[in-house]
């Protein structure tokens, strides 16, 4: 789940999130997360997943280390114009759904 593969993979999620997820929030986390399981999430889930960005958000608020080594793992570098913050804290939360037990093929 950390390796830089998969870190990246989030990454990009995240990236998509934020440019065509919509403007708020819980349209962007809804976004990822139906692309991720082809299914709108439960009130309950868009709300751990909004909890968990908000928090996310304030730790690298205070981390500028935190946010670059995150954003710097993997070949392709993120685009300029996000906001370093915004983009690692999204990039956190696309991990979580990519890594659901019903996003995750099971053989």
């Amino acid at each position: 789940m950390n390796d830089p593969q998969f870190v990246e993979a989030a990454r990009v999620l995240a990236q998509r999130m934020l440019t065509e997820g919509g403007s708020d929030a819980a349209s962007r986390i809804a976004f990822a997360f139906e692309l991720a399981t082809a299914r709108p999430p439960a009130e309950d889930e868009l709300s751990v997943l909004t909890e968990l960005l908000h928090a996310q958000i304030e730790t690298y608020q205070t981390d500028a280390e935190a946010i670059q080594g995150l954003l710097d793992v993997g070949d392709s570098k993120p685009p300029a114009e996000l906001d370093p913050c915004e983009l690692a804290a999204y990039t956190t939360v696309a991990s979580v759904i990519l890594n659901l037990d019903e996003t995750i093929t099971k053989t």
